[in-house]
């Protein structure tokens, strides 16, 4: 791990273009970086099974790196299946959560493509206060029945396009939070999962508003949800504002629930109505 992390340092400090090829393990690279990095995973790397190996709420975890490009047709197998039968969050509101696989924090002119992740402990990509990244050409897999597994997490980003995106999984395959704007996504394929979603909103003090998000060209096949907007009855001492969603040439097969926009999703008592 030694040997790796000193690896991205050098590949950081180095002033034209970096490849790094990684080993297995558990890292959070952190820049700043003087120069554009490509992170280029070729095989399979495999997570450590049981979650109390992991030092923080994320396997891998990219941090303050502008033009960062992650890719190579490898794949992330987080061996998820131990872990999940620990997940007690819809249940428990103060659980401690699963590592997400790959997580994305304060990115600029990000490229996420060919790669495959498998059986994420909770979530596989997640993205947060990232500008003007691009996710393509990803694979994404866990049991229609793994908790809390959704495909791609995102919030408080701006600029973010989504597209060609095969997502199996346990729970969204999009789950889009507050202080969005500009999001695309077009020519996903969802199923199964929880649809693509917005929200929840209105929970917690710190949210912002949402804007501009385009859904266009994609396909829900056995899915419980569709496209689903979500919002607490909020008891909050401010007001989040979304606005100016577009959803177009969405294809559904064998989904339960096709549009739905939920403003009470959790009761006063605060039970939420999970779909």
């Amino acid at each position: 791990m030694k040997a790796f992390l000193k690896a991205w340092s050098d590949a950081c400090k180095w002033k034209g273009k970096s490849t790094i090829l990684i080993p297995n393990g558990t890292y959070t690279l952190r820049g700043p970086c003087n120069s554009s990095i490509n992170f280029r995973l070729e095989g399979l790397l495999k997570a450590p099974i049981d979650p109390k190996s992991f030092a923080s709420d994320n396997w891998i975890n990219f941090k303050y790196v502008n033009k960062l490009m992650v890719g190579g047709g490898g794949s992330l197998d987080a061996q998820g299946a131990y872990a999940w039968k620990m997940n007690d969050c819809q249940k428990n509101p103060n659980c401690r959560p699963l590592p997400t696989s790959m997580k994305f924090d304060y990115i600029t002119n990000g490229y996420i493509h060919h790669m495959h992740s498998f059986n994420s402990k909770q979530s596989h990509f997640g993205l947060y206060r990232c500008n003007n990244m691009t996710l393509t050409k990803l694979q994404i897999k866990a049991p229609g029945d793994s908790p809390n597994t959704d495909g791609i997490k995102i919030g408080k980003s701006t600029g973010i396009n989504i597209t060609s995106v095969n997502i199996r999984t346990g729970n969204d395959c999009i789950s889009m939070l507050s202080g969005l704007k500009n999001v695309q996504i077009m020519d996903v394929y969802c199923g199964p999962g929880h649809g693509i979603n917005i929200g929840s909103l209105g929970k917690y003090e710190d949210e912002e508003d949402l804007a501009d998000i385009i859904v266009k060209n994609c396909t829900f096949n056995g899915t419980s949800n569709g496209v689903r907007i979500k919002s607490y009855e909020s008891q909050l001492n401010k007001t989040v504002v979304a606005s100016n969603f577009i959803y177009e040439d969405i294809v559904m097969e064998n989904v339960e629930y096709h549009i739905v926009i939920d403003q009470h999703y959790c009761s006063n008592s605060g039970e939420c109505n999970l779909l």
